[in-house]
């Protein structure tokens, strides 16, 4: 593998990964007043909120854990690329499970809402977080195939 298929796919998938971990474009504090939330739903609004912050964490370490390796070996004379990338779907593994619990957080939170209510809480998870799982899936594996000699 070369140095630019390594710098490739830390552009292409560590990038959007560590940004949406850090919460880019994400502001739940504009949410929660659109909805006008009841005190029980306001209960699974904060689960829901808190499972997607630890899925945004889980991702963030991961794309940390992957950064390290990188800079282990680019100290080497000779870097090992198949270290760096290591399985790309070992790093899915880590924060599927996380996302897969927001996800739910948010259904569970959905069933309670009014139809004004869930159509602004739709809206907002599926253009901020409701394909994230998905495409990372599918981004990772096609960099997978591609890389395979």
């Amino acid at each position: 593998m070369t140095m630019r298929r390594a710098l490739a796919f830390l552009f292409l998938v560590l990038a959007p990964l560590a940004a949406l971990a850090e919460g880019a474009g994400l502001d739940f504090r504009s949410l929660e007043p659109r909805l006008h939330l009841t005190p029980g739903q306001k209960m699974l609004y904060d689960e829901a909120v808190a499972a997607s912050q630890r899925a945004m964490l889980a991702t963030s370490l991961a794309a940390l854990e992957v950064k390290g390796r990188l800079d282990q070996e680019l100290r080497k004379p000779r870097p090992d690329f198949a270290r760096i990338l290591g399985d790309p779907g070992d790093l899915l593994d880590q924060v599927r499970p996380q996302w897969r619990e927001a996800r739910e957080a948010w259904t569970a939170l959905y069933e309670t809402l009014d139809a004004r209510q869930a159509a602004i809480a739709r809206d907002y998870v599926e253009r901020r977080l409701g394909t994230f799982d998905d495409a990372a899936s599918l981004l990772l594996r096609g960099l997978r195939d591609r890389m395979q000699p």
